[in-house]
């Protein structure tokens, strides 16, 4: 068995620079050089040991400061992680490719005393300069700096440690507060994953990588950053999801996280019998939104083992976790896990108690409360039933919030909001429509061409997977409910 850690302190000191010293940490590949750069974990603890000496030397008194990681993947996003966060500071993750609005809302309510940078332009850096020039900081600053003799131990297992951001129904991000204790509960699941792969290939001794473009901002591939050196493996990471087929040959990987338009597009690839461009791929894990039960199936019958998690940024992640293989479970999201507590509400909502469940929401009380009640469960808004070999299935959503393929989040009133600005709409509501952004317009007929164009600009000042992209028109009122409410199905 892998053994599990509980601190950040050890597994630096002791995995990193001891148990797994002589093994590969990352991989990066390098576009301009066409080059791939290997990085062992005694270099990489190393330099985690420089950022360490580099936070606590440039920013006084660091213990409980924000810390911003504003960047795509790369490896000084590795080594900044954990320099943060055993220098004392807490770490802020943003999404580089939010709009300025929604960026600078999350760094004025998390006030931070540095915000790291590659200095890219993701649509917001000259606002960005304006704003907070003088925190922002290289990536790579850290390199200048010796490594820190004595490891500091000074992260106390309760406080926050790891400040990440979710979208609400309000439109409005919140920031989830996550603590040691959160993230190491689940590093019992998370091991157990290498584990199962160990008895599907009959090797104790296996020693894999995992593949990672998802965002690191996103939960689910951010943690490996901390599950993968529990077992002494690597992680092969990417910027830029484009360079797959090269850095899947470049980079031989055996397992991946995937959202389903990721998904989707391997199991193309391997119903066309062009499996071969997967190279070494045989584990997808799934996260972050529902995925087609004969998608999943289909890769299962052709060699792959499909492992599906289920969880939320304020759970820390896996709350869920199917391992199954066969057409009755594949679709469903897994039975508990040993180290939670799990009940159905009446109306159906899924609930989950543990050590895992977030500190709450940053500065937001009142929304804390509306998802943890009094005895610590927290409220998923999912709605899900189980079967009675104990597997849980997610039957729809609760709340209005869309989750698009790509496991981003929407928040139908946001958006709502911005079209009833304009004149010509009379009544609007957004929805899901073919798997897109879609919105359906109660609107004068000679008006239609009007909406068309203020949704047209509208899409040019929001995110990508905010953008409308089917507009739909009522020449009547939209139906509404006893209540008033306009009825969204």
């Amino acid at each position: 068995m892998i053994k599990v850690l509980d601190n950040v302190y050890d597994l630096v000191t002791l995995n990193m620079e001891q148990r797994f010293s002589e093994r590969v940490a990352l991989r990066f590949y390098d576009k301009e050089t066409d080059e791939v750069t290997v990085v062992h974990y005694k270099d990489y603890a190393r330099d985690i040991r420089r950022a360490v000496s580099y936070f606590q030397s440039t920013i006084p008194d660091i213990k409980g400061k924000k810390i911003c990681l504003l960047n795509k993947n790369c490896y000084e996003y590795a080594v900044n992680t954990f320099g943060i966060i055993l220098a004392g500071g807490v770490l802020v993750l943003l999404n580089q490719h939010k709009s300025w609005d929604e960026l600078s809302y999350e760094l004025r309510l998390v006030e931070p005393a540095a915000i790291l940078t590659d200095g890219d332009d993701y649509g917001t850096k000259e606002q960005l300069q304006a704003a907070y020039g003088s925190i922002l900081r290289p990536m790579d600053g850290f390199r200048a700096y010796e490594p820190v003799a004595e490891m500091p131990r000074c992260i106390g297992h309760d406080d926050l440690m790891i400040l990440m951001f979710t979208s609400g129904t309000t439109g409005r991000s919140k920031g989830v507060m996550l603590s040691e204790r959160n993230f190491f509960s689940v590093m019992r699941a998370h091991v157990q994953i290498g584990e199962r792969m160990m008895e599907y290939k009959h090797d104790p001794e296996l020693v894999v990588s995992q593949y990672t473009v998802l965002p690191m901002f996103h939960l689910g591939a951010f943690i490996c950053l901390f599950s993968w050196a529990h077992g002494g493996w690597a992680l092969n990471i990417s910027g830029d999801i484009r360079n797959f087929y090269k850095e899947i040959r470049r980079m031989p990987s055996q397992v991946m996280a995937v959202v389903p338009v990721i998904m989707n597009s391997l199991h193309k690839d391997v119903m066309r019998g062009r499996k071969e461009r997967l190279g070494e791929l045989w584990v997808p894990i799934c996260s972050s939104a529902m995925f087609d039960p004969q998608v999943m199936l289909d890769m299962a019958t052709n060699g792959m083992f499909v492992v599906q998690t289920y969880g939320a940024t304020e759970t820390c992640g896996d709350g869920i976790i199917n391992y199954a293989q066969d057409a009755k479970h594949i679709g469903a999201v897994g039975q508990g896990n040993d180290y939670l507590d799990y009940k159905l509400e009446p109306d159906g909502e899924l609930c989950i108690r543990g050590d895992s469940i977030m500190l709450g929401y940053y500065k937001d009380p009142e929304a804390t409360a509306a998802v943890i009640d009094k005895d610590g469960w927290f409220h998923t808004g999912d709605l899900a039933r189980v079967d009675e070999d104990g597997y849980y299935y997610i039957t729809g959503r609760k709340k209005n919030l869309i989750i698009l393929d790509s496991g981003e989040n929407v928040s139908p009133e946001e958006l709502e909001g911005m079209l009833e600005k304009c004149p010509a709409v009379q009544e609007c509501i957004v929805k899901e429509l073919g798997k897109k952004i879609g919105v359906v317009v109660y609107c004068e007929k000679e008006h239609q061409q009007t909406v068309r164009d203020f949704i047209a600009q509208m899409n040019r000042t929001v995110p990508l997977y905010k953008r409308i992209g089917v507009v739909e028109f009522s020449e009547t009122p939209l139906p509404r409910n006893g209540a008033g409410k306009l009825v969204r199905k």
